[in-house]
């Protein structure tokens, strides 16, 4: 993303990078499923941000991770989860006064 960035040259000052990583639609095996992607998913993030720091923008970025759709917080009889009515995001940044937890359980 930051070599993308660089390429388009002098005068952009917003960028906006959309990423994703499918594979999480875990209706059986939930737990092997996300024990094998959220590895991956931890070190990108930890990456990318540890070079947006490297840089010294942290003030200038910030950083959403969300699901398309919620899951049930109870296993279905396949060890899986299902779609339910609650998603999940993950914002963070600089600029980003964190430490809470916005919204309420259903």
């Amino acid at each position: 993303l930051i070599q993308i960035r660089n390429e388009r040259g002098v005068g952009i000052n917003r960028d906006v990078f959309h990423v994703q990583q499918g594979g999480y639609d875990g209706h059986f095996d939930l737990k092997n499923n996300l024990e094998t992607r959220l590895p991956s998913l931890n070190n990108a993030v930890g990456n990318f941000w540890a070079e947006i720091k490297a840089m010294g923008i942290a003030d200038q970025v910030t950083v959403l991770i969300g699901s398309e759709f919620g899951r049930t917080i109870n296993a279905n009889s396949n060890a899986g989860s299902d779609h339910a009515w609650a998603g999940n995001y993950f914002m963070f940044g600089g600029e980003i006064r964190g430490g809470r937890i916005l919204g309420e359980y259903p």
